[in-house]
């Protein structure tokens, strides 16, 4: 893996340095052309070119000892000397291979006794040191840039988990907010009919087993969750008895929407509890399900006695608006409203959304206080 992304690398920078040989090459034939100097064109690309390639060689290796001695400010100096040393590495090095290559030199040689390559060294010595400093200096920016993209990915996938934590923190509110409730309509039941208990001891394990199953996933199918309401219903209906009447209606097309799980159980427990309970007489709740444009309709009515003046929304509302609020953003809503007619309902609005949609957007992206009231 090292070897492959280390290839990678030297390939990028053979590609850079040869667009700058190219570069350098054009301009020195156009300079010449200009001045109308005749320079064997072979002879200006092999020195531009060669000259552009050896850097490209010692790219990785300049880079590897910035990554081993990055500047910063503790042990400053000790760095800079060790750059210092490195560099005259790399720059006799470099002028050791231009000499072989027999690359053309910016002064001829004149007057001087000493080695070629020495010569080279000392003549090119001011631009292998601007040379190697950009390469510095470019290693620290992507060492940067990269820091920042980490930072940027760890950052998102912290918010991620952080709203994924958010969310169960909301659901283990509302499980335990409904087992209450529903216990203690057992309890009460108890003293009555002690086989009614028991079915709803036994619809309860279900509803329970199911939610737990649901809750893998933050979003089940409408039709789950009319199931898992229905089972809670049935469980209100032996508590109530005649009293309590229910209606449901849910366009078909809306079964395979995706919606929270236990969505709708606090607005009708909320229904039933607040509005049906107080009454002397029968109470009816109805539940509807319908699609509109791009989104989902969901509402919960009552002919209870609707909400008081002075209604404060309890833990199953507050906490579920937070629940939508992670999960859609601003794109939802609820609004609770009394009816003219005696009552309450509450609207749910979300956007209508199934697998094959959500597979269908995958696929698109890779292409571009608890407190008294309800």
């Amino acid at each position: 893996m090292k070897l492959k992304q280390h290839l990678r690398q030297f390939a990028i920078a053979f590609g850079i340095w040869t667009i700058v040989g190219a570069l350098d090459g054009f301009y020195v034939y156009g300079s010449l052309k200009t001045r109308g100097e005749v320079a064997a064109t072979y002879g200006i690309f092999k020195d531009a070119f060669g000259y552009h390639w050896i850097w490209a060689v010692a790219t990785l290796p300049v880079f590897w000892f910035t990554k081993r001695f990055p500047f910063q400010k503790k042990n400053l100096f000790r760095i800079l000397f060790a750059h210092i040393g490195f560099f005259f590495v790399i720059a006799l090095c470099n002028a050791t291979t231009a000499e072989l290559f027999g690359l053309w030199v910016v002064k001829p040689i004149i007057d001087f006794h000493g080695p070629r390559v020495l010569y080279r060294f000392i003549n090119d010595g001011y631009g292998y040191l601007w040379v190697y400093s950009v390469l510095v200096v470019c290693w620290h920016l992507g060492d940067f840039y990269q820091k920042y993209k980490d930072r940027e990915t760890r950052a998102t996938k912290l918010q991620a988990e952080l709203a994924t934590a958010q969310l169960e923190i909301l659901k283990a509110q509302i499980h335990p907010h409904f087992l209450f409730n529903t216990l203690n309509s057992i309890s009460a039941l108890m003293q009555e009919d002690v086989q009614a208990a028991d079915d709803m001891l036994a619809d309860l394990s279900f509803m329970l087993r199911a939610s737990l199953e649901a809750s893998v996933n933050q979003e089940i199918d409408l039709e789950s969750e009319i199931d898992l309401l229905s089972t809670y219903l049935r469980i209100q209906k032996r508590r109530f008895e005649d009293r309590l009447n229910v209606k449901v209606s849910v366009e078909s097309e809306t079964l395979e929407a995706k919606v929270p799980c236990l969505l709708l159980q606090p607005f009708v427990e909320n229904s039933i509890r607040h509005g049906i309970a107080p009454k002397a007489r029968a109470g009816k709740v109805e539940i509807s399900a319908a699609r509109k444009e791009n989104w989902l309709m969901l509402q919960v009515g009552d002919d209870g006695v609707g909400f008081p003046a002075d209604f404060r929304e309890g833990i199953g509302v507050s906490n579920t608006r937070a629940r939508l609020k992670h999960l859609y953003g601003e794109n939802q809503s609820i609004d609770l409203t009394n009816k003219k007619g005696g009552g309450a309902v509450v609207t749910v609005k979300l956007p209508f959304k199934t697998d094959d949609t959500i597979a269908q957007q995958g696929e698109k992206h890779e292409l571009q206080d608890t407190g008294s009231g309800r």
